[in-house]
């Protein structure tokens, strides 16, 4: 029997977690950034459809498509492949995984194995795949 796993995507640009601006005292989200959470979360809450988080550890594989910027020559695009410029991966997981907690698994403390590509791509977009993993027989 295979290992319970949910996949979505999310389409257009990927955005990566920021840290809180400061207005004085008072902290905040970017707009950007609380607006890209709440697309991750509404398709997360589609492709569950009312089914419980996953239970117990979770491989969690992230693919952040960007596309080639306008600028760059045809012979560059054409080699262009993975993204190795900002965001961090570590970023684009914090923002996914914040974003799915309780939804797709009850704890982001769940993730026991992550996976984070940056890659370029004619259409930009976020890949995202909960496995469970085997809370028995560890690697």
């Amino acid at each position: 029997m295979s290992a319970p796993s949910i996949t979505f995507t999310i389409p257009g640009e990927p955005i990566a977690f920021a840290h809180s601006g400061g207005n004085g005292k008072a902290r905040f989200t970017p707009k950007r950034q609380r607006d890209f959470m709440a697309l991750v979360k509404l398709a997360a809450f589609k492709v569950m459809d009312g089914q419980p988080p996953l239970a117990g550890p979770v491989e969690l594989r992230i693919t952040a498509l960007y596309r080639v910027p306008a600028s760059w020559s045809k012979k560059r695009a054409a080699e262009a492949h993975w993204r190795t410029s900002k965001p961090d991966a570590d970023n684009i997981a914090k923002i996914v995984a914040d974003s799915i907690n309780e939804i797709v698994f009850g704890d982001d403390a769940l993730v026991a194995s992550l996976i984070v590509q940056k890659a370029y791509s004619p259409i930009a977009g976020v890949t995202v795949s909960a496995i469970a993993l085997e809370a028995e027989g560890a690697p």
